[in-house]
């Protein structure tokens, strides 16, 4: 008896699924609750997606209607008090207006104190990292025949990296 292979047994074939509108009762009762448990689940999907949906529009609606409460009730209130208001507001916008514009001023004098201290320390002339480069002046600036061909052709003077670590 052991030598002998199980017996395979026969595969069934699964029921067609129902068209759309036709009814379930032909189905087998396992085919039903499968296809009642779907359609369970997308119905409890639905549901909390509407309560979702219907607690943020109650959320919305209590929050205008609170503001538009507020407003009528300090409304008053603040075109009594208005006479304080004004003025503050007016010396507000003053005071920003002027931390502004000192502000900018101060970035424009660190960019014009850095100007000033790489043209009199000589270093206007020469692009930054220049010192990492043999590079000619002469050949670099706009003048002579070397600034003409720049221009005129796109050209690059020859320039020769340095090495970082020599000897290495």
């Amino acid at each position: 008896m052991a030598d002998r292979p199980p017996a395979a047994r026969a595969a069934l074939p699964r029921p067609p699924r129902p068209l759309r509108g036709q009814a379930h009762t032909d189905l087998p009762l396992r085919r039903r609750i499968q296809h009642h448990a779907y359609d369970s689940a997308r119905l409890v999907g639905f549901l909390a997606l509407a309560v979702t949906l219907a607690a943020l529009l109650v959320l919305a609606g209590v929050t205008l209607t609170v503001a538009f409460v507020a407003l009528v009730v300090l409304s008053p209130l603040l075109l009594l008090t208005s006479p304080l208001w004004v003025p503050m507001a007016a010396a507000v916008f003053v005071s920003g207006a002027a931390s502004i514009i000192g502000w900018c001023l101060a970035v424009g004098a660190v960019a014009a104190g850095t100007w000033a201290y790489r043209y009199f320390t000589g270093r206007h002339r020469r692009p930054v990292g220049a010192h990492r480069v043999d590079y000619d002046v002469g050949a670099g600036t706009a003048s002579g025949w070397m600034g003409y061909y720049a221009r005129e052709y796109g050209a690059r003077p020859r320039v020769h990296v340095k090495d970082a670590a020599p000897g290495a």
